[in-house]
């Protein structure tokens, strides 16, 4: 472990300590502790040079007459500013020890404590592992048992401390890409709000965020199986290419489709399979998955939904001044579009206008 901290171990040992956390999971959590302790204090030092390296800067500067600053070679530490130089040296030394120390401990905790101390511990701390990515932001993790997965903006992937014990479950909240390693005699579980998708190794495609108006579970490659949490006896299984849609409850009226009436859309089937959705019928491009490449994909989406991709997509807010506004619908890409070039690039197939305010965007007629 030291020597993958280090970038000194070979491609060989990184492959045995992959092999060893997968036979050991429970040793996942305390390795993850160490990483991040590793971190904090690299980045504590890594603060402190960076510091010293302007100041050098601001010496060679001034030595070829420029004048600019007060620094002297006498006086390295003038660049922790004028207001109590000594204390602030003392503190960046105090955390860089402090680093050093919680690395030892948690270091000697997880090769020399034995493990049943060890499970005491752990055992008063929070149950769960979890990964969440901020709007205009995504991720890609591994879990313990080698299954990737790429979890979109404003999602959250939580697991057990024990995951990969015999059973490999975990808790989504929001969208997520998933390359499920095989494990016959360990089934893979994903809990999400309205449904339960069971797996053995397969690539899929979940999203499940709390305002959009579905639920929905694309398979790409092998088998799944899909239930609803209110009714789990009745089991869905997929084939590749199809996809399950569960109407969300709690959607409101002014999110379904258009051009029904309320007791139409009140009457419509809580589940359904579908069949994938291609950007084109020429094209090889699928709505459901293109976030992992970077891309926005929409297809007769109406303004209200694009609007909450949107949203998670650049990191803003997004305000209609005008409900009316909300059912025009739109088809195209975004990749590498600004907020501005994309509102400015759907102006030119519908009639509105916005206004930008920090995060926020004012949708009007």
């Amino acid at each position: 472990m030291g020597r993958k901290l280090a970038g000194e171990a070979s491609p060989e040992e990184l492959r045995e300590l992959e092999g060893l956390l997968r036979a050991h999971p429970d040793q996942h959590f305390p390795a993850e502790t160490i990483t991040r302790l590793w971190e904090q204090a690299r980045a504590t030092s890594a603060d402190a040079e960076s510091a010293a390296a302007h100041v050098r800067h601001i010496l060679r500067m001034q030595q070829k007459g420029i004048p600019i600053g007060q620094v002297t070679e006498d006086d390295h530490v003038a660049y922790l500013l004028e207001e109590h130089p000594k204390r602030k040296v003392y503190r960046y030394m105090w955390m860089a020890a402090a680093g050093l120390l919680l690395l030892t401990a948690a270091a000697w905790w997880l090769f020399l404590l034995p493990q049943e101390n060890q499970h005491k511990v752990l055992a008063g701390r929070s149950a769960a592992n979890e990964v969440s990515t901020r709007n205009g932001s995504r991720t890609r993790i591994q879990l313990p048992d080698g299954t990737h997965v790429w979890l979109n903006a404003g999602s959250k992937l939580s697991y057990d401390k024990n995951f990969g014990n015999g059973l490999r479950e975990v808790t989504l909240t929001g969208e997520a890409f998933f390359d499920v390693e095989k494990d016959a005699e360990a089934p893979f579980i994903i809990h999400t709000a309205k449904i339960d998708v069971k797996v053995l190794g397969t690539t899929f495609n979940i999203k499940s965020y709390p305002n959009d108006r579905t639920t929905e579970a694309t398979l790409i490659g092998g088998v799944i199986e899909a239930s609803l949490r209110d009714r789990p006896d009745e089991k869905i299984r997929l084939r590749p290419s199809e996809k399950i849609v569960v109407i969300n409850e709690t959607s409101s009226f002014e999110h379904l489709p258009a051009g029904k009436t309320a007791r139409q859309r009140a009457e419509a089937p809580i589940l359904s399979v579908q069949r994938l959705t291609y950007y084109k019928p020429e094209s090889d491009i699928i709505v459901e998955t293109s976030w992992i490449d970077n891309k926005l994909v929409f297809r007769e989406e109406s303004f209200a939904e694009l609007a909450l991709q949107m949203e998670r997509w650049y990191g803003v807010t997004i305000q209609f001044r005008n409900k009316a506004i909300k059912e025009l619908r739109f088809t195209g890409i975004f990749e590498s579009e600004t907020i501005q070039q994309a509102l400015n690039a759907l102006k030119m197939t519908a009639a509105f206008n916005y206004n930008i305010q920090g995060n926020v965007v004012i949708i009007d007629q």
